[in-house]
């Protein structure tokens, strides 16, 4: 990851998606996208214009199915473009109620037109042909399409004031809506300053929602990670690494003014000043009562923590360059694997004081380690992402000669890893100059069974919306992306039925 960034300018707001989920998520390859209009009434109130402020004239276009509005007429156009998507149908033959359709040039589109009319809403679905069913009942409906799509669907997306990094879905069970970003950008000129920030949002994925609820100023951050749930105490904590070498660990707590769900705020509970390097990444131990940090000159810093101190236990030079990655072995937490920019994945004993190297691999990685993570459910097995595009797998049953078991291309450096909650052998990847992936780990062959590519610039953070459980929750399938230089998040879910064994792309 550069350290390097655009001078921050004006804060944007965030902007809902152009659609929004229906609730209604069909297993028949499609998600149904609802967007509805509604016509002034006989005393010429429309209640439902607040919800589209600003819409004029408008149209939208996504996967060759192009929706546009003119509000002159009160009509809602939808056009949908050939060649189609791979596995999306053609409109249907026939005209919803109180609209027509328009074949003109069939071979390039074929054009759908609604006009005020019945109450009721049609919905456009796929499956078995595309064709219109009921779905709600609003009164006064003048225009209400729903554009079926294959799944992989935008769900939110908003623009930070500054580059974005990370993001990281709160795992504890009662704040699992909650999402933190952090940011860091690089003041350029005669006094060059990082500047960074965390903002809280809440994501709601069934009603498309991702509500701005707090930020909290900082300088610039490179990482941050919740607390493990298994340390049982109580509201979770959210620690930061960030360029001026400072650790912080804050609270997450109820405001005094608003409802408990739009009041949540982060206030920090403690900070200890590490080195005069940058704090580049971290991990929390299993029980939260340490924090393994590692460092722009190489070195590594293990803390304790306490409810009202952070402190340095140890400290040793343990890479040559930038330190991108270090990680707790969750099963064994007096492990800590380490990578960095000297291509080198290690491994460190801090049962001894200084900890002692239990292996250092320095032929697998072709250019630097960027993340490492163990295994949620094989303790035997360990990832590692790196700038030389690949992700490894590694069984370390010979702890003190891991072998690289297998690994994939991604065609982009792999910045981080993220597993599924509940599904093993199922990982999310962001993979700098090249989106995100989805990575099936099962099977002899791993498989990529999805990308998704629609940020403007490097892919650096992801995460999975935790909660819910393997038994097909749409939970599950929520993940929230970022991206640096353009300052955006996105919630989507993925198109792949990640609930298969194995994955068929």
């Amino acid at each position: 990851m550069a350290v390097f960034g655009s001078p921050r300018d004006g804060a944007r707001t965030g902007e809902p998606s152009a659609n929004r989920l229906t609730g209604r998520q069909r297993e028949s390859k499609v998600l149904e996208i609802l967007c509805w209009l509604e016509t002034p009434d006989c005393s010429g109130s429309s209640p439902a214009q607040d919800r589209i402020s600003g819409v004029q004239d408008e149209t939208r276009e996504t996967w060759g199915i192009r929706t546009r509005y003119c509000k002159r007429h009160s009509r809602v156009y939808v056009t949908q473009q050939y060649p189609l998507p791979p596995g999306t149908a053609p409109l249907g033959a026939d005209s919803p109620e109180g609209g027509t359709c328009s074949s003109r040039a069939s071979s390039v589109r074929d054009t759908w037109e609604t006009g005020a009319g019945r109450e009721g809403t049609r919905a456009l679905t796929a499956g078995r042909g595309l064709g219109w069913r009921g779905e709600l009942s609003l009164s006064h409906v003048s225009a209400a399409i729903a554009i079926a799509f294959l799944p992989g669907m935008d769900i939110a997306h908003f623009f930070l004031d500054g580059n974005t990094d990370a993001v990281e879905f709160c795992p504890y069970d009662s704040y699992n809506h909650v999402l933190a970003a952090s940011t860091y950008t690089l003041q350029e000129g005669d006094n060059t300053s990082r500047s960074g920030s965390i903002v809280l949002f809440n994501v709601n994925a069934s009603s498309g929602q991702l509500d701005l609820l707090h930020c909290l100023e900082s300088t610039g951050i490179f990482d941050i990670k919740w607390s493990p749930v298994e340390a049982n105490i109580g509201r979770p904590l959210l620690a930061q690494a960030d360029s001026d070498g400072y650790v912080k660990v804050h609270g997450l707590e109820s405001s005094s003014d608003g409802p408990e769900d739009k009041g949540l705020v982060l206030r920090e509970r403690t900070s200890e000043k590490i080195s005069c390097s940058m704090c580049l990444c971290l991990d929390w131990n299993p029980s939260a009562t340490s924090i393994v940090v590692g460092l722009s000159d190489g070195s590594v810093s293990l803390l304790s923590r306490s409810e009202t101190e952070l402190e340095i236990e140890q400290e040793w030079k343990a890479h040559d360059f930038e330190l991108w990655a270090a990680s707790f072995d969750t099963q064994q937490p007096h492990l800590i694997y380490t990578g960095s920019d000297d291509c080198k994945f290690s491994c460190w004993d801090v049962r001894d004081c200084p900890s002692k190297s239990v292996f250092r691999n320095s032929k697998e990685h072709k250019m630097g380690v960027c993340c490492i993570t163990k295994s949620i459910t094989d303790p035997n097995v360990i990832l590692t992402g790196s700038y030389d595009e690949r992700i490894r797998v590694w069984d370390i049953r010979s702890i003190s000669k891991p072998a690289d078991q297998s690994s994939i291309c991604l065609g982009g450096g792999v910045w981080r890893i993220k597993q599924h909650p509940h599904i093993p052998g199922l990982v999310l990847a962001a993979c700098m100059h090249n989106g995100f992936a989805l990575v099936d780990l099962r099977g002899e062959e791993i498989k990529i069974v999805e990308t998704y590519n629609r940020h403007g610039s490097l892919a650096y953070g992801a995460d999975w919306q935790k909660g819910g459980s393997e038994e097909g929750k749409r939970e599950n399938m929520v993940i929230a992306t970022c991206s640096f230089y353009d300052r955006l998040v996105r919630i989507w879910t993925p198109q792949c039925n990640i609930f298969a064994d194995p994955i068929h792309s």
